[in-house]
């Protein structure tokens, strides 16, 4: 009896991760749209990606942490990739910079 009810708890917290990352990627779309925008034309101008902080104040977010969590969305999202425990290690899926001059 404890196994089937360890199995249920499993399944039911496996749905209710998947439809929490569903929740996610649908609340503040307009915000991570912005934080996209800020990070390609931020890369595109300086070669490097931007601190969180320059993230915030680039997008008028004032949390790092909401930032970080649009950062996490969209790398699930397939839009960029992250590097751990690395500051500026954001590239951006699909893009490849090359430097001129």
């Amino acid at each position: 009896m404890d196994g089937l009810l360890i199995r249920t708890i499993s399944i039911i917290s496996s749905w209710n991760r998947r439809n929490m990352d569903k929740g996610l990627e649908k609340q503040g779309i307009k915000s991570r749209q912005r934080v996209y925008d800020f990070l390609v034309d931020f890369i595109t101008k300086n070669g490097y990606a931007p601190s969180v902080r320059e993230i915030c104040d680039g997008t008028d977010l004032k949390s790092t942490s909401s930032v970080y969590n649009h950062l996490m969305v969209l790398e699930r999202m397939g839009k960029i990739h992250m590097k751990a425990n690395k500051t500026r290690a954001i590239s951006l899926v699909g893009y490849d910079f090359v430097k001129v001059g």
